[in-house]
């Protein structure tokens, strides 16, 4: 159990976390819809 608990953590080298990727992409998508680029973003 040891090795997997270390296997998982050196594993680990992201710049930023999947969290912190999606906050970027939402805000990179509200400062193109801002900029007029898009007008309307299907969701």
């Amino acid at each position: 159990m040891s090795t997997n608990a270390v296997a998982l953590s050196s594993r680990k080298s992201w710049l930023l976390s999947v969290d912190s990727w999606a906050v970027v992409a939402a805000l990179l998508a509200a400062l193109l819809v801002r900029a007029g680029v898009f007008t309307r973003i299907p969701w």
